[in-house]
Order: C-alpha cells, then sequence, then structure tokens
C-alpha cells in the first residue's frame, strides 16, 4: 500500500473558497486541481466552455473546403478505421453531413484482408478524375498515409485529414491537415481522440455556415446529439479524462442517460443493463467492446449502421448481430490466452520490463489480448501474429502502463521496423520475421531503461485516509458523483480506512463479501478475489483500501463499498 501526501493546508483554503466538503477538496487537490477557478470547471464542464475549433491549425482551411463541397454539391468521402473511435468518428461525420442535407460514402477497411489506414482501392474505385470535384475527408488516420494521399490528389480529390495519432517528419501533402498534435497548432488540448477532431470540425462547419448567413441559427444541426459518439470513441480510445475531454464525455453521458439514441438502448439491452446511470465504465467495458466486434472479424460496416441507424427495431436487430459476434471474439481470445500467458510468464521470469509475444493469433484480437497482458502483468506488451498479405512480415499491436509512453519506445525502436503507428497508450506496427528478435531485445532494453513501471502499477495507491464517517457523509457522497467520469489522468479514488465497524464478513465464490457501517447506516461490500482476507477481520487491526460505487438496481439507488485490499493495522 502506497500513499500520496495531501497539502492539508491547500486543501482547507479551496474547499471553504467554493464551499465544499473537506475531503472533495483534498481528491480535487490530489489531481492538481488547486484554484477555485479551475475545480469549478472541473466540477461542472460545460459544453460552452470548449475552446473555438479554429484554434486548430488548417481548420480554417478544412472548414472552407467542406463547406464549399457541401453548398456546390460535391460528392463527399469519409474514410475511418476499423475500431470504436474510426467507426465512432466516421458515423458522427456521416450524420452531421446529412444534416447538411448531403449524404456521404463513408468507408471502414477491413482489418484482415486491408488492415490499417487508407486503403488504395478505395481511391481508385470513387476517383473523381482530374477537373472534377470530390472531397476526401481522412477520420482517425491519414497522418502517416503520405503516399497514398498524394495518388489521392493526382485522382483528383481534394484532401482533409483529421487525425489526432503522432505526426511523421514528413507531413502527407493534403489540402488540410487538422490534427492537434502537430507543430505550429494553438489548440490548447493535444489529446483528443479522433472523433474529438471530428468533432471539431463539424462545430467548425456549422459556426462558420451560421457566421455567413448560410444557415438559420436556430435550424443548425445541434451538435449535442453527436456527443454520445464523441463519448464513445474517446473513451474506447484511452484519451486522457482530463481537460476537453471530461468536458465532451461528461455531455455524451448526459446524451446516453437522458436522450439515448437507438444504439444505445439496443446494446443495453443486448448486455441486460441494470445498473441504472451509464457511466465511463460502462463504454468501457459493455459498450465499446461491441461497438469493436464487428471491425475486430471484419464486419465494421455493422457498427457503423448500427451508430447511424435512426429505427429502433432495425438498431436492435443489429444489435443482436453484434452481440453474436462478440461472442465469436470472446472465444477467439479464450483460445490463445493461455499460450499467451505461458510466453508472458517466461518473459516476466527473466526480468523483462517489455514483453514482445508472437504467434499465430487471429489479428482482429491480438489488440485485445495485449490488453489482457498488461493487466496481468502491468508491463508494456507487443502482440504480433502472420501478416496475411506478406508471408515475411508480422503484424503487431501495442498496449502500454500509464508510465511508458508506447509511441516514444517504437520511435526509439524505428531501426527495426517496417512501419508503426499509434500513441501513447496504444499502437500498430509491422516488423519483418528476420528483424523480430532485435525488434524484441531493444523492446525490453528501451522499456526496461524506464524503471520497474510494473511494480509500481501492482501497488495499490491510497489518495487519502478519511474516517469511514467522513467518507461516507451524506454532503460528501452528494458531490462524489461531481468527480466522474473516471478514467486515464482521473483516476477513481482509493480510500483508506483504519479499522472501520465491518460485521457479516463471508466468502462467495473466491469474493469476500462483508457489511460497513457508519453514521448509522449499512453498507454493502465486496471484494472480488479476496476470500482469503476474510482472516484479516479477526486478528486485531486492519485496514482496507476500498472504492465507492454509486449503483442502480432495479430502480433503487445504493452506495456500495467495492475492496481492493485488506492489511494489517498500522
Amino acid at each position: 500500500m502506497r500513499e500520496t501526501l495531501p497539502d492539508p493546508a491547500a486543501c482547507g483554503r479551496l474547499a471553504r473558497e467554493i464551499n465544499i466538503p473537506p475531503l472533495l477538496s483534498l481528491l480535487l487537490w490530489q489531481r492538481g486541481v488547486t484554484s477555485a477557478r479551475d475545480a469549478l470547471d472541473f466540477l461542472t464542464p460545460r459544453l460552452a466552455d470548449l475552446p473555438s475549433p479554429f484554434l486548430m491549425k488548417d481548420m480554417d482551411k478544412a472548414v472552407a473546403l467542406a463547406v464549399k463541397a457541401v453548398t456546390e454539391g460535391w460528392p463527399i468521402y469519409i474514410h475511418g478505421d476499423y475500431d470504436v473511435d474510426g467507426v465512432s468518428a466516421t458515423a458522427l461525420l456521416a450524420l452531421f453531413f446529412n444534416c447538411l442535407g448531403t449524404a456521404p460514402v463513408c468507408y471502414q477497411p477491413d482489418r484482415l484482408t486491408e488492415g490499417y489506414g487508407l486503403q488504395r482501392n478505395f481511391l481508385v474505385r470513387h476517383a473523381p478524375g482530374r477537373g472534377n470535384d470530390g472531397l476526401l475527408i481522412t477520420v482517425d488516420c491519414g497522418i502517416s498515409a503520405g503516399a497514398e494521399i498524394g495518388l489521392a490528389r493526382e485522382m483528383g480529390y481534394t484532401v482533409i485529414v483529421t487525425d489526432h495519432h503522432e505526426p511523421p517528419a514528413s507531413l502527407p501533402p493534403a489540402h488540410a491537415l487538422v490534427n492537434p498534435k502537430q507543430q505550429g497548432c494553438s489548440f490548447p488540448f493535444h489529446d483528443l481522440a479522433g472523433v474529438g477532431v471530428a468533432f471539431f470540425l463539424a462545430a467548425g462547419i456549422r459556426a462558420h455556415m451560421v457566421t455567413n448567413g448560410m444557415m438559420d441559427r436556430e435550424k443548425a444541426p445541434n451538435l449535442k446529439q453527436f456527443m454520445d459518439l464523441v463519448a464513445l470513441g474517446t473513451v474506447a480510445d484511452v484519451m486522457p479524462v482530463t481537460g476537453i475531454n471530461r468536458i465532451l464525455i461528461k455531455a455524451g453521458l448526459e446524451v446516453m442517460n437522458e436522450q439515448p439514441s437507438p444504439w444505445v438502448t439496443a446494446l443495453q439491452a443486448v448486455y441486460r443493463n441494470e445498473t441504472g446511470r451509464i457511466r465511463a465504465e460502462d463504454i468501457s467495458f459493455r459498450l465499446a467492446p461491441r461497438i469493436n466486434a464487428p471491425g475486430r472479424l471484419g464486419k465494421p460496416e455493422l457498427a457503423f449502421a448500427l451508430l447511424t441507424c435512426a429505427d429502433a427495431g432495425r438498431a436492435g436487430k443489429l444489435a443482436e448481430t453484434i452481440e453474436s459476434l462478440n461472442r465469436e471474439r470472446r472465444q477467439l481470445e479464450l483460445d490463445v490466452l493461455e499460450e499467451v500467458f505461458r510466453q508472458s510468464a517466461e518473459q516476466v521470469n527473466r526480468g523483462d520490463g517489455g514483453l514482445v509475444l508472437y504467434g499465430r493469433y487471429h489479428p482482429g484480437v491480438i489488440g485485445i489480448i495485449a490488453s489482457r497482458v498488461v493487466d496481468r502483468y502491468n508491463r508494456p506488451v507487443i502482440v504480433l501474429t502472420e501478416d496475411s498479405t506478406d508471408q515475411n512480415l508480422l503484424k503487431g499491436s501495442g498496449r502500454s502502463v500509464e508510465s511508458v509512453n508506447l509511441f516514444e519506445v517504437l520511435r526509439a525502436c524505428g531501426d527495426c521496423l517496417v512501419q508503426f503507428g499509434g500513441h501513447t497508450m496504444a499502437a500498430g506496427l509491422t516488423v519483418s520475421k528476420e528483424n523480430l528478435p532485435f525488434f524484441a531485445e531493444q523492446f525490453n532494453y528501451i522499456v526496461s531503461r524506464q524503471g520497474s513501471a510494473q511494480e509500481a502499477a501492482q501497488a495499490v495507491t491510497a489518495d487519502c485516509n478519511p474516517t469511514p464517517e467522513e467518507m461516507l457523509d451524506t454532503t460528501f457522497l452528494k458531490y462524489y458523483s461531481q468527480l466522474e467520469p473516471f478514467g486515464q489522468g482521473n483516476p477513481e479514488p482509493v480510500f483508506l480506512l483504519e479499522g472501520p465497524k465491518v460485521s457479516k464478513p463471508e466468502v462467495i465464490k473466491n469474493h469476500l463479501r462483508y457489511r460497513l457501517e457508519s453514521n448509522g447506516s449499512v453498507y454493502r461490500a465486496i471484494g472480488f478475489g479476496l476470500a482469503d482476507r476474510i482472516g484479516m477481520f479477526g486478528k486485531g487491526s486492519f485496514r482496507v483500501a476500498v472504492k465507492i460505487r454509486n449503483t442502480v438496481y432495479r430502480g433503487v439507488a445504493r452506495t456500495e463499498i467495492h475492496t481492493l485490499d485488506v492489511y494489517k493495522g498500522a
């Protein structure tokens, strides 16, 4: 157990300034939110506080080209990616342009036969020809597609790239390149998802058309209706839940809960949601995996069809089909996990800090397998499988821990790789079979030099050690939900309780269950996989590391305690 050290004086000042419980102030301070203004922005994120889309480099060019295409009736082509971020970004722009009276041609490549990135076959199939007009917009891809975008321009396309992946040294020759990570971009936040960048393009187009009298403000598309898609892609792509992303996700969750689209309702039905309000973790563990499943199995068009479906009946049928694919995806994953964990354990036992795994795995599940390995071993990992298009190459997917920037590690391994791309927490790559041993050695060496990140990740870190009465105070619990959404950069708080009043401890399968009593109330408590800790409650003083969960079950709201570990008393 590790505890972070707050500054009591600073926390007290902040609590008095904005009239919030001291414990809430402490948690804000732990997250680097130390001023009254920042605290109010954090607790009440508002769409009105979003910055102008025109702060993004090339946004003015992109908007002008898009408006020209709409007003002059050009065909519009939107090329996305097959993952959740790419499909949600494609769906958002498709729905937005539909509101403007035009129906774009949308495409996500087949992961199994085409792979990631802008596809030449698509460009050839829809080429407008020299002298003709056609607008191509890439979403969640394109920043590394220099050759393909050069070809698109030769074919007569006008090209707008919207992307959020790390830019290469040589940028593609697009007419407009919108990416907050490119040099010279004055946008105040660099960690948008691909769908976040697409959203700001739509916002820019709307603002331009309203400002220039091309559209009545009252009749212009209300962009809030698309926020569920923004939240879906942002959470699924493991973007930081801070700054502008916090505003976008919060708004998206409001839409999901108060005005759910047919796709949300249909997916809730297939996974039988009985927990009440959708939270960020529901996106991570319930909605996103299902939207991802069709793309993993080479059918991303099904996910796109569901996200853009306006008919509840059809959405329900699409969701059932997608649920079937999700079950198939789970089985493919289970079929190889034992072998994957065996390889992982061998590398961990010999002291490797960065893991590189290779096998004849289904290419659609290597990313999620990498996530499973990170969850178990808390190390950055690359999972590689055969490239179906070239027997001499291996395709890989990587996942990382918060303390290791995966993209920068791959950049340092660049001389071993055919190509790579991605961001801090996730990346894709191609490596030749002959270079695999060299890459594995270099990857492990570079990660290991950054310290034992896996050991730090394994330790439970408590934000604070309040009394049970402070943590379960009704005023604090009322404010607590304002800390959400939780995720990378804004982790769910962990409380360390010293000697709480515990009753009825019992073991249910491999889990610890008990009651925690405080302030005259009794709270359910569960510790998953902690059955062996039950004896700690009868052996003198003890401490518990817990999280608060406000849930709704069959219409009844309740506060539950999720236990992470039980320790001997200090």
